[in-house]
């Protein structure tokens, strides 16, 4: 696990991070839309490699069939038994307007949502249940906070990964962990008690870097799908929490912001540039 030693209210602290809010932070912040923010693009799973083959033809030779892997239970095909363990599906969209529905029959539209998505990043959802990959449940970027949809699986593509985030209020603490192990922790700096952060279960949506790194936003941004109880809009934004860096380190472990998680400036850039953490990690905040 990546260790770092730092001072912060005379204790000392792992290197940690997680997700920005990107308009329910404090009063000195600046809204990331007033200058159109540079969108990065989403860390997507490494593709996998091309196929070869050879000039030459092997000798003909007889092969039993090799037998298929029965479905992993509780999901519509094989996973292999190491990928079990955090194991996360992410649903994102290709096609321009993805349609959520309230059940899977797939009859009764509840949303929309534009792809992409406002800081222009590819709409993303935490998927809840693959459901035979006919009609996928999902967690929503919207309010109320928990909402999840169905939607058609033609409109999207699935990939996955095994990460997580888990944001402890009480602690001031943001806990990383890859395959269920603890890979990155950090002290944090979390909401006022009259702007609380909502606790719940939420997903990065986007990444974002503010157009200038001293801000209160430090050099990046991770978007959640969750939404401030306080505030239904922020700095001239809808209110949307996340996890970003800081311009006040001194105050780490303290309640300081309007709503979102701050870390550390080397360690938001840790979770971007070294975890290159994807687009729909789940995080809780508890």
């Amino acid at each position: 696990m990546h260790k770092v030693t730092r001072h912060v209210n005379r204790q000392y602290f792992l290197l940690g991070v997680i997700v920005l809010a990107l308009t329910a932070c404090s009063q000195a912040e600046r809204n990331l839309y007033s200058e159109p923010p540079e969108t990065l693009a989403p860390l997507q799973p490494e593709s996998p490699r091309p196929s070869t083959t050879t000039a030459t033809a092997a000798p003909t030779t007889t092969v039993a069939p090799t037998a298929v892997p029965p479905a992993t239970d509780g999901l519509p095909f094989y996973v292999v038994a190491e990928d079990l363990p955090g194991l996360s599906f992410v649903a994102e969209a290709t096609v321009p307007t993805v349609n959520v529905y309230s059940s899977d029959q797939l009859v009764e539209q509840t949303f929309e949502f534009a792809n992409p998505n406002l800081s222009g990043t590819p709409l993303v959802f935490l998927v809840e249940d693959l459901n035979d990959l006919q009609a996928i449940k999902v967690l929503l970027p919207t309010r109320p906070n928990g909402s999840f949809g169905w939607i058609n699986a033609d409109q999207v593509r699935l990939t996955q990964h095994n990460y997580s985030i888990q944001v402890r209020l009480d602690d001031f603490a943001i806990t990383v962990t890859d395959h269920e192990k603890t890979i990155f922790e950090t002290t944090i700096g979390v909401a006022r008690e009259n702007t609380p952060t909502p606790r719940g279960r939420y997903y990065t949506t986007e990444l974002l870097r503010p157009p200038e790194s001293g801000t209160a936003y430090g050099p990046y941004a991770y978007g959640l799908s969750g939404y401030s109880d306080t505030f239904e809009s922020f700095l001239g934004g809808p209110g949307q929490l996340g996890i970003h860096g800081t311009n006040e380190p001194w105050a780490l472990g303290t309640n300081v912001s309007s709503g979102c998680v701050r870390l550390h400036n080397d360690d938001i850039t840790y979770l971007v540039e070294t975890l290159q953490l994807p687009l729909g990690v789940p995080v809780d905040i508890i």
